[in-house]
This record gives structure tokens, C-alpha cells and sequence, in this order.
């Protein structure tokens, strides 16, 4: 279908950019639209798999990402004094590209720089309102809130958890689910923090204690960030957030975790910044596509943080569908196999999710270290196998 089709993805995040970069690979013509004013600095810290970072690879950008984020060759798990639990090392060798930790806003600008360069149209304040399809059923049009549209062949939803996308062609799908946890984290100059050590910022350290989880990393260049998993009956309100300043969340943290090991008290008291996130996912839906259009990213398959592979299957979704578009003689036939061949593997991503989610309540010191015990006999027992199945998969492109 090279050179027959024009794409139009809706969301400028990670996997509309990637989509664009590789559908001009295949010679199909495609323009991004982004709801946001701007992408740069839109989100929180992540991490990076290396079967994302082997589609990055693809595009020739892994380095360069590398050359931002912080490289993990370990991850470490400890209770709340430090103790170790388990200890498993990440072989890169074995995989082709490293695990990899950074800021959000360091892939954008790594995809976006490239867009430029490639002189990919990307239209930013496009915030979508209603899909229409053609009358003679061959086009698609995208109307925008700012009164304008688009046309093309294909329109493909990258829109995120609340996608826009998603509501207008399934209308009775399944919401995203709130899933008992919220995320708070932020970032932090490593030169500002002396408890920690040269080694935390090569490693994701994974504590786990009675009040709860507290995890942290290498960032961007010179940063280290750090999340923390707090249960939550419901999600935080607009209401909510209204109160949720800096100085709010960093008093609860530290009433929290302040007695934890270092360097985690010292990483609350001297980040300037932090932000609280609702976590949902989206077990699972009906179908991803409908009629010339289709869902790929959390759009499809929200999953939650805590399985560390949002952005890597988004990054996925972008090559496999791309080169299915390529090599495919009707884009129906495309978006069925898309469909078929990626809905077990994210699903059975998001199921992992939800679980380890489960391993971050807080509870009683008893019943902590009885979890801790298990926590370290299942690594010590399964490890890196646990996660090889979901680092290992690769997409060849020719």
C-alpha cells in the first residue's frame, strides 16, 4: 500500500511520532497532530525495555537516547532498611539494547528532532472532536476543537489513556480502570543528594517496606528520579490537585517514608518538584479498529506503570503497524492482523501489571516481611527469566 495512503495520527507523544518516522520508511505519506500547544516537557519519568529501545534501534535514534537517559545494569530490590533482597542482572548482549531510564520529554525530543529532520508535519493545539468517514466510505476526516479538519486514508489513534479517538468509534467500550494506586515521584540533581551512591544511578532500586513502595533511578543526564506507589480507594479529583502542591505531597511522603533507608528521605526533602498521578490501565478492549480507523499505544492497551513497558510496546504498536501498512494490499487486512498478532502480548503485559501493583500495599510490619520473604525467594527463583519472554521480542523490519 506504499505510496497509496495518507495517515493521519492523532496524539504527538511517542508512538504518533515513531508511527510517522516509519511510515516514512515505507514511503506512506503522514502528518501528527498533537492536542497539546507543545510536547516538550509533557510527563513524568519511565523506562525503557530493550525491546523499545530495539525499535529506537530500527530508527537509527538509540544512541542518542542513550546519550540523554541513564543506563540500568541492575535492579535491585531491598526492604525498608536496606536490606537486600534480590539482586538480578540485566545482560544487554543478550538482548541487543540495555534496559534504559529517563525523562518522557527525552524520547519526545529525540523523536521529534528527527521528525524535523525528515520534514514530517507535525500540527500542534489539534485537540480532536469527531471522526467522520466519507460518504463513498474511502477517506476519513478529522474535525479539531480550533474548527479545523483533515482528511486522509487512515486515521490511527495514539491519543493516550483518555483517548478521544477511542470514544468516537467505540463509544461502549470499556473505560480505563482506576487501579487503586496513585503515582507520585519527581527528579532531583544527583549533585544534590550525597546519600547517594555512584552505582544508584546505574541500577533501579526497588524498595519495598509496611508504608508502602518507594522506588528509584538514573533519569536524564545528571538527575536521578524516583516514584512512589500509594493506595488509593479513588482516583484524585481536579478538586483534589487543587491542594496538592509541592510542599503538601513532600510533609505526606516524608511522614511515610521519612523513617525508610537513605538515600530515600534525602530524595523527598531535596526534589523540588513532585507530582501525583492517577494510575489506570485498560485490561482489555473489544477490538482496536474500526472501519479506517485504529488504535494503537495505551490508546488500545493502557498499561500500568508498574509493568515498565508502557512506552516500549507504544514504540512496538508504531514499527508492526507501520510495516504491515507497507506490506499489506488492503489496510483492512492490516489493521486484522495488527490486531490478532499484538492483542495477546500486551494483554498478557497489562495482567502483569495489575499484579505487580499488588505487591505495593501497605500493610503490617508482619505481614511486610513475610511479602519481603516471597518477594526474594520468587526473583531469587525466576529472576530475569520472568521478564526474558517480554524483552526478548523483536520486529524485523525487512
Amino acid at each position: 500500500m506504499s505510496g497509496k495512503l495518507h495517515v493521519l495520527s492523532i496524539g504527538g507523544g511517542i508512538a504518533g511520532p515513531a508511527l510517522a518516522l516509519f511510515l516514512k520508511r515505507a514511503g506512506v505519506s503522514q502528518a501528527v497532530y498533537e492536542a497539546y500547544d507543545s510536547g516538550d516537557g509533557v510527563g513524568a519519568g519511565l523506562g525503557l525495555a530493550p525491546n523499545g529501545m530495539n525499535v529506537l534501534d530500527a530508527l537509527g535514534l538509540a544512541e542518542k537516547l542513550k546519550a540523554r537517559g541513564s543506563l540500568a545494569l541492575d535492579w535491585n530490590f531491598r526492604d525498608e532498611r536496606g536490606r537486600v533482597l534480590a539482586q538480578l542482572s540485566i545482560d544487554q548482549a543478550k538482548y541487543g539494547q540495555p534496559v534504559m531510564s529517563m525523562m518522557r520529554a527525552d524520547i519526545y525530543a529525540v523523536l521529534a528532532d528527527e521528525m524535523r529532520k525528515q520534514s514530517i508535519p507535525v500540527h500542534y493545539g489539534k485537540r480532536l472532536d469527531r471522526i467522520i468517514q466519507t460518504a463513498d466510505g474511502r477517506k476519513v476526516v478529522a474535525y479539531f476543537a480550533d474548527g479545523s479538519e483533515a482528511e486522509g486514508d487512515l486515521l490511527v489513534g495514539a491519543d493516550g489513556i483518555h483517548s478521544r479517538t477511542r470514544s468516537q468509534i467505540m463509544p461502549d467500550a470499556p473505560q480505563p480502570e482506576f487501579v487503586g494506586i496513585t503515582g507520585i515521584g519527581g527528579k532531583v540533581p544527583r549533585s544534590e543528594v550525597p546519600a547517594l551512591s555512584p552505582y544508584d544511578a546505574k541500577s533501579f532500586n526497588f524498595t519495598f517496606g509496611p508504608q508502602g513502595f518507594f522506588g528509584y533511578c538514573g533519569g536524564s543526564a545528571g538527575e536521578e528520579m524516583w516514584w512512589a506507589n500509594l493506595p488509593r480507594q479513588t482516583p484524585y479529583s481536579e478538586d483534589d490537585y487543587k491542594f496538592l502542591s509541592p510542599a503538601v505531597l513532600c510533609d505526606q511522603l516524608m511522614e511515610r517514608f521519612g523513617g525508610y533507608c537513605e538515600p530515600i528521605p534525602s530524595l523527598i526533602a531535596r526534589t523540588p518538584e513532585i507530582m501525583a498521578l492517577n494510575i489506570f490501565d485498560i485490561q482489555s478492549l473489544p477490538r482496536w479498529h474500526r472501519d479506517r480507523v485504529i488504535l494503537i499505544g495505551d490508546a488500545a492497551h493502557a498499561v500500568s506503570p508498574n509493568a515498565g513497558q508502557g512506552a516500549s510496546l507504544a514504540l512496538e504498536d508504531s514499527m508492526y503497524l507501520a510495516k504491515l501498512l507497507r506490506d499489506s494490499s488492503d489496510y483492512s487486512e492490516a489493521f486484522e492482523r495488527f490486531e490478532r498478532d499484538r492483542k495477546p502480548r500486551v494483554e498478557r503485559i497489562v495482567a502483569a501489571g495489575r499484579r505487580a501493583a499488588s505487591d505495593k500495599t501497605i500493610v503490617s510490619p508482619l505481614v511486610s516481611k513475610m511479602r519481603n520473604v516471597m518477594i526474594g525467594l520468587m526473583l531469587r527463583v525466576f529472576g530475569m527469566p520472568g521478564q526474558d519472554w517480554a524483552f526478548r521480542y523483536r520486529i524485523q523490519w525487512d
